[in-house]
């Protein structure tokens, strides 16, 4: 009977130990399942440490880099990259990241050539990123950044080669130096209103960029901050501009004919040439204010340009084209809103080469 009971209590004090032991693998697989799916983690961990006073990482041997924590990415720089960056084993095999919600900023130099980085997974707790984070991540394709990002660092993604897609959050005042130069495949880009100053470079290169629309609070356009953009073949200068840096839209002999409509009332001062550059100048036609024509023909400077000026605001420069529109099918046309037209209607005025016309 002793012994029985003996046996009794040992089993039952070792009952709960076996459940919390139990309860620990279910919780441990449970947490396991809860990483994947937010963090897209799979295999075995080959790397981890430290990357933040509260900041940790994982790599998985699929590729994936997990950013976890509280709190900022640390910086790096070209004397000292990121554990898994330039230099080390992994960098240029890094396919996927993903920084959990409650890292507030992606460091300095992160991800530099990370040359095979394909996905990156921003949460809405990252507040800026750091300069050069992502430079040469040539694989790139597209990047969603949350509207929490208030600052992009100078060169974030320059070089991304395969960037098609990527937006600038609603609260960026300053788009940074050479922060998108070199990123060929962007067709297109919208440049919040949020924005008041664009700095050298900042689309340097863009050759795939065909139309921008500067907004109204945009007062700073530095130097060559969209040259080599040879595809493109309109802009829309805002309101507030009143100078523009040399050679900002400087392209090679090869360019497309351009468009430039200039929204202000008040002239931009001729300070510099924007389309002076080694390579070569482009066809340029201007559309300008009605009352601001005289201006822009006869100021030095600007003269230079003098037949390349039209007005808008007034039907004394339309032309009729009639049945003429066959001629121009080549042509690019926009309707009076700066908008591509495929087809132009009857009875309505269009601009084509700078030129108002009615079909």
């Amino acid at each position: 009977m002793k012994k029985t009971l003996g046996v009794l209590i040992v089993l039952l004090c070792a009952t709960p130990m076996i459940y919390a032991q139990a309860d620990g693998i279910a919780a441990q697989k449970s947490s396991d399942v809860v990483m994947a799916s937010n963090s897209v983690a799979r295999g075995n961990v080959i790397a981890s440490g430290s990357c933040g006073k509260n900041v940790n990482y994982e790599l998985y041997d699929d590729y994936t880099l997990r950013i976890f924590g509280k709190g900022a990415m640390s910086n790096y720089d070209y004397e000292c990259y990121a554990p898994w960056g330039y230099g080390s084993s992994w960098y240029s095999y890094i396919k996927s990241v993903v920084i959990e919600d409650g890292v507030t900023r992606i460091g300095a130099y992160a991800f530099y050539a990370c040359t095979s980085l394909t996905e990156v997974i921003i949460p809405n707790s990252v507040k800026s990123i750091g300069t050069h984070a992502f430079f040469s991540c040539m694989a790139l394709t597209k990047i969603v950044i949350p509207n929490s990002v208030t600052c992009i660092g100078k060169s974030a993604f320059q070089d991304c080669s395969s960037l098609v897609e990527v937006n600038i959050p609603d609260g960026i005042e300053t788009i940074e130096n050479s922060v998108f130069s070199g990123c060929i495949s962007l067709a297109h880009i919208d440049i919040p209103n949020s924005v008041t100053c664009i700095e050298t470079g900042a689309f340097f290169d863009c050759s795939s960029l065909t139309e921008l629309i500067i907004p109204d609070n945009v007062t700073t356009l530095q130097g060559a901050v969209f040259c080599n953009c040879d595809n493109l073949e309109y802009v829309k200068i805002g309101k507030s501009i009143t100078a523009i840096d040399d050679a900002s839209f400087g392209s090679s002999p090869y360019a497309k004919n351009l468009v430039v409509e200039i929204t202000g009332e008040t002239p931009i001062a001729y300070t510099s040439d924007w389309f002076g550059y080694f390579f070569g100048q482009r066809n340029v036609t201007f559309r300008v204010p009605e009352t601001t024509l005289d201006y822009y023909r006869n100021t030095e400077g600007w003269s230079i340009y003098k037949d390349n000026f039209w007005g808008y605001g007034s039907n004394s420069d339309i032309t009729s084209v009639g049945n003429g529109l066959s001629a121009m099918k080549s042509e690019t046309v926009y309707d009076m809103q700066g908008r591509k037209v495929v087809e132009m209607q009857p009875n309505r005025i269009y601009i084509v080469n700078g030129k108002k016309v009615r079909k």
